[in-house]
């Protein structure tokens, strides 16, 4: 039931009260097309991170696999050393993007030096495959951390959205068209 004490039965507020309903709905239509194309964006993003996470998966294999092999083959202290010489670093570039209205951080893969590369004279084929095989690795997990990123913020912005459609279609529609429709039955009378 709508609170009849401080609503003014007047034509200009019957006038206003008409003007802020249908401005509420357009809102609504708004904010229900944001949500459908923010649910969009998420499916596809969805798809992306489940892919990105399989070839992860394949990655990891394939790294342990060329570091199992290296270890054999070469032992596991030449590997040890070749890793502990080689301190570089791995950069990694954070952007914006904007979805929706929505901010979304991007996280990609910096530009590498060119003396980033194991590149001791001393170390065998096997190890440079193997660093080879991290490297892409490292690029895998950075691929899936930024769709999960995306993910978690497309979410978080879907579930603000919805609370406040509920509230619009709850509260406030409900409640402009009550008070219109007051107003409307009192001047007529």
């Amino acid at each position: 039931m709508i609170d009849v004490s401080n609503i003014t039965i007047t034509r200009s507020q019957l006038l206003s009260t008409k003007q802020q309903l249908e401005l509420t709905q357009q809102g609504y239509e708004l904010l229900d097309k944001k949500r459908i194309a923010l649910m969009q964006k998420i499916i596809e993003l969805e798809e992306l991170a489940v892919q990105a996470a399989s070839e992860l998966q394949v990655l990891t294999n394939h790294a342990q696999m060329t570091l199992a092999r290296a270890e054999a083959f070469v032992g596991e202290g030449r590997v040890k050393a070749a890793s502990l010489g080689n301190k570089n670093e791995y950069p990694i570039e954070i952007n914006e993007t904007n979805v929706m209205g929505v901010r979304v951080p991007r996280i990609s893969n910096g530009e590498r030096n060119a003396q980033q590369s194991i590149n001791f004279n001393s170390t065998s084929t096997m190890i440079e495959e193997a660093g080879d095989a991290f490297k892409r690795n490292v690029d895998g997990i950075i691929k899936l951390a930024d769709d999960e990123i995306q993910l978690t913020i497309l979410l978080r912005e879907i579930a603000h959205n919805t609370r406040r459609l509920k509230a619009l279609e709850m509260i406030v529609i409900p409640r402009l068209k009550g008070e219109y429709s007051y107003i409307r039955d009192e001047l007529d009378e």
